[in-house]
């Protein structure tokens, strides 16, 4: 036991560590290795040659992700946290490590994509190939696979508590210490690994940034301006799908075509080419005017759509930095006008955050990531603001994400085509089953009794038996509680009051929120005159989906 604890908790989160640290610097080399390939080229700048490579290299990756079966979406971090939630792993160490090259390469030619997503696949990839040849215990592989995926990107971003976070909140979405422990020490050891390769430096030097309170009644405005990025941005991509499904016979002279249209935007915006971080850390210095940035932002946001649109491998995470922070800046001009105290680098930086957010749907650890990646702890009140208002103006896409990633959680697939259809054939009714209900002014032992007796973990409370409107539900906990009081106390005094209940006219959506909500298996459901009916049996439900 104390050998398995030292190998969960220590030696194997330190191994993974290791494994994601040198999974960014092999990436960032193969980056520097591919830009140097431009020193050949009979040009006295890289730009100059984007309109002739592009269009070559988004017709080459449109061919591998063919022969692999694969699209850019494979690579996002949200589509590795849902492998990982959903099947347990199952990397393809062959398909990883070409993706990796490939993109490596894209960003390395100037390819306007983000870093991360590749760098997390190939720390689940190494990771998973190094635990397969232990041949551990496949129940704990998607722990160690979440260290590995977070390791990577704590070492790239220099970042660790952001990884942490995003293990928890993105690829496990729960919190104890059996997961915390081995996360902590995994993205820690990476950092310490990517510094000695790169330094301890921030991502971004951004010069001490002063701000008054009045510059925050400017947040709202900011967050509802920030808040078009990110649903442009999806518009776009819709768009390219079904552009794509439409002219798919002349595809091949659309990805060619792009890659000039995006070679020629670079080549007169050179700032916006590749992962654009010098250019990020440029602005924060004050080195654009406002008009400047916001034309650098259009380059880089048609050209990153197009890019993605067309099929090109990379993470998103790096460009919609460098397209909030750009964007932010102009709309920090603007509101320079009015206030001529204000400066536009406070904007720069919570306009990265809030067009992040807006993109992961995650306020929180995006405005996590962009405070490491500055330093500018002194910031987190208003880099927080923008970051929640934003995604409430994109309130109701933020609720389908959430619940969508609470149900891969929980191994539901709300997009799979075969569960939508079971949706059209869902009632309700076929998965009530009885439970017979306790009264308020019972005694305790008529719970206590019920509860062993029924092997139950928790029974419905109605008021009376000719008043049987839902008043409570008592728990296990409950009694616990109740144990401590005298023996002359009723249900009514232990149970938990007005409990979460569906109604008879709930839908499949409905259920689904409530499995996305509650770790439960059975739900109280009740008439429209909120009178009980029975309980719903979440198992049952599951077994539905999954027949």
């Amino acid at each position: 036991m104390c050998r398995d604890r030292l190998l969960h908790f220590f030696i194997f989160p330190a191994i993974i560590g290791v494994i994601g640290g040198l999974s960014a610097i092999v990436f960032r080399d193969l980056i520097t290795v591919s830009s140097s390939l431009y020193g050949i080229l009979p040009f006295h700048s890289p730009h100059n040659f984007y309109p002739l490579i592009f269009p070559v290299v988004f017709l080459f990756t449109n061919y591998v992700s063919k022969k692999l079966l694969m699209s850019s979406e494979d690579i996002t971090i949200d589509k590795i946290a849902k492998k990982i939630s959903l099947w347990k792993g199952g990397f393809d160490l062959k398909k990883g490590l070409i993706v990796s090259l490939l993109t490596s390469f894209n960003i390395g030619l100037g390819i306007p994509v983000g870093r991360e997503g590749p760098i997390a696949k190939l720390g689940g990839v190494l990771s998973e190939l190094f635990f397969k040849l232990l041949k551990v215990d496949r129940l704990h592989l998607p722990i160690y696979l979440t260290c590995g995926v977070s390791s990577a990107i704590s070492a790239t971003f220099n970042a660790p508590v952001a990884a942490v976070l995003f293990g928890l909140e993105i690829v496990l979405g729960r919190v104890n210490n059996y997961i915390l422990i081995p996360l902590i020490i995994s993205s820690s050891i990476a950092a310490v690994v990517s510094h000695e390769a790169f330094g301890n430096f921030p991502a971004f030097y951004v010069p001490p940034i002063n701000y008054s309170d009045r510059s925050l009644l400017f947040i709202p405005i900011a967050a509802i301006l920030f808040s078009f990025v990110p649903l442009s941005y999806w518009m776009f991509l819709k768009l390219f799908s079904y552009l794509k499904y439409t002219m798919r016979h002349i595809w091949k002279g659309m990805v060619i075509f792009t890659g000039f249209v995006v070679g020629t935007i670079l080549f007169f915006f050179p700032e916006a080419a590749g992962v654009g971080y010098e250019s990020v850390t440029k602005l924060f210095g004050n080195n654009f005017t406002g008009l400047e940035s916001l034309e650098i932002f259009v380059a880089k946001f048609v050209s990153v759509a197009l890019s993605f649109g067309s099929g090109a491998f990379g993470g998103l995470m790096s460009p919609s930095i460098f397209m909030g922070a750009f964007y932010g800046y102009g709309v920090g001009n603007l509101f320079k006008i009015a206030d001529p105290e204000i400066n536009p680098a406070l904007f720069a930086l919570t306009g990265a955050a809030a067009v992040l957010s807006g993109v992961s749907k995650a306020p929180f650890r995006s405005s996590l990531i962009m405070i490491e990646l500055t330093h500018s702890y002194q910031l987190v009140v208003p880099i927080l603001l923008t970051s929640v208002l934003t995604n409430y103006f994109i309130s109701i896409e933020g609720e389908i994400s959430f619940l969508k990633r609470a149900l891969l959680h929980k191994g539901i697939d709300v997009e799979n085509v075969l569960i939508l259809r079971k949706s059209k054939n869902f009632n309700l009714k076929d998965f009530i089953v009885t439970v017979n209900p306790l009264y308020e002014n019972s005694h305790l032992a008529v719970a206590r009794k019920r509860l062993i007796d029924d092997k139950l973990r928790y029974i419905p409370v109605v008021r009376s038996p000719s008043n049987p409107i839902l008043t409570g539900i008592v728990a296990l906990r409950n009694l616990r509680v109740g144990a401590l009081l005298d023996d002359g106390k009723k249900i009514k005094d232990i149970m938990t009051p007005e409990p979460f209940s569906l109604s008879i006219s709930s839908n499949f959506e409905d259920v689904l929120k409530v499995l996305a909500l509650l770790d439960v298996n059975l739900v109280p459901v009740v008439d429209e005159k909120e009178n009980y009916v029975g309980m719903f049996d979440i198992d049952a439900f599951l077994k539905f989906l999954s027949s």
